[in-house]
């Protein structure tokens, strides 16, 4: 799938009082708004109409759905066309290619959508002139939004139906996104997972590439790039389902025991330090295919991680990360950052001293006065002295388990 197309238009004048006051009411019945418009689609457009009856209450409305309400957040924001949810968006498209839905049938729905939206805001409008003519000032913006999200869906569809990553070993997107969403599992699916060959001991961990930072003309290419990668260095390990999600590759990892774990650890440092902007993180192991979406969370959540605390060139692992997300989700973070650190980092910068760097070098050489010594290249007594700072300053012993529990945590807070 591409990466998010992005539409560029001039800036527009904000809707009136009584225009927002339309919008709003619409917002608040926007589910009964998207029921009456999947009812629509199935009863006019024949593909739609074929389609089980768990699809249209499923993916079909939930797709409907998120398309009301961003239009019409996205009105009262003032914003021009424009999508905030775009991503999924397109993975309807890639989704409705294997419903069988053609491209004409994906197009009149949108049209049927849009005409449903306008309807409805003229009926809410009733016969008052003032609210008709607020209603009409938000002609143009609907059907710009609903011509926005066709061109996109047009280009995803088109991709995909081309096959957008024609390689045999990758997944389609709509298998890979049923399998890291937890979704009812397609015969089709059940079929690419068994090349997994799960046994009941087996596990899977997720692996997720990120591109980086690149033009979004460019995220195609760079997603082949990272998938020739991943098939010489993830592979040759073990077992693995390869896929692409938004310009993001993912790699569906079999483990059969501890070895193998940490050989997949190193192919996918080995992957990361083939590009500096790519990003690579993964999941922890869990059981069979239940467990692949709870890896996969993790792999996201490492990469958030590896967004903005790791250095370039190596893979993070969940496993590694997993206190500083917890930290940092904590109440009290903010208190401990406070009550543990500030005093060295305000003795530090007053005296010109190195309290912080000399406890960061304490900790990682595992409280060894003569190596802290070494690393930081000074004198054992006067990182004794340092040490003795501190307790002092923090009333945090760290010569003691509990004070270098509770300034190493810090310590993670402060990088956090």
């Amino acid at each position: 799938m591409t990466d998010e197309t992005r539409v560029v238009r001039p800036a527009v004048e904000p809707i009136t009082a009584d225009g927002r006051r339309l919008v709003e009411r619409l917002l608040h019945r926007r589910r009964d708004l998207a029921e009456l418009i999947v009812a629509d689609v199935k009863n006019e457009i024949v593909d739609y109409g074929t389609l089980g009856a768990l699809t249209m209450s499923g993916d079909v409305l939930e797709t409907s759905l998120l398309t009301v309400t961003d239009l019409l957040e996205s009105l009262l924001d003032d914003e021009p066309a424009g999508s905030r949810h775009l991503a999924n968006i397109q993975r309807s498209a890639s989704r409705r290619v294997h419903q069988d839905v053609s491209l004409t049938s994906l197009l009149q729905s949108y049209r049927i959508w849009g005409a449903r939206i306008w309807q409805a805001v003229l009926d809410e409008a009733g016969e008052d002139p003032v609210m008709r003519e607020a209603a009409l000032g938000l002609v143009s913006r609907i059907f710009s939004y609903v011509d926005m999200v066709s061109i996109t869906l047009a280009q995803v569809y088109t991709e995909e139906s081309a096959g957008a990553y024609r390689a045999r070993d990758v997944l389609r997107s709509d298998l890979l996104e049923s399998l890291l969403l937890g979704q009812v599992l397609s015969d089709r699916a059940r079929v690419e997972i068994a090349r997994l060959n799960l046994t009941s001991d087996s596990k899977v961990v997720v692996a997720v590439i990120k591109p980086g930072e690149i033009p979004p003309e460019r995220v195609r290419a760079e997603s082949i790039k990272i998938l020739q990668a991943c098939r010489q260095s993830m592979t040759k390990q073990t077992k693995v389902l390869l896929g692409v999600r938004d310009g993001d590759v993912i790699c569906l990892v079999r483990i059969g025991n501890a070895a193998e774990l940490q050989r997949v650890h190193a192919a996918a440092h080995e992957v990361a330090e083939q590009n500096p902007q790519w990003r690579v993180s993964l999941g922890r192991p869990h059981d069979g295919v239940t467990g692949i979406q709870r890896s996969f969370r993790e792999a996201q959540e490492a990469a958030t991680v590896a967004a903005s605390l790791r250095p370039r060139g190596e893979a993070v692992l969940f496993s590694e990360v997993i206190l500083d997300r917890i930290l940092v989700r904590s109440d009290y973070a903010e208190d401990l950052l406070e009550e543990a650190l500030g005093p060295l980092l305000a003795y530090d910068a007053e005296h010109k001293a190195d309290l912080v760097l000399t406890l960061r070098s304490y900790i990682a050489n595992d409280m060894n006065m003569t190596r802290t010594a070494k690393d930081l290249m000074v004198n054992p007594n006067t990182v004794a002295y340092r040490i003795k700072r501190v307790g002092q300053l923090t009333d945090q012993d760290p010569t003691t388990s509990t004070g270098i529990v509770t300034l190493a945590v810090a310590l993670r807070l402060l990088g956090s």
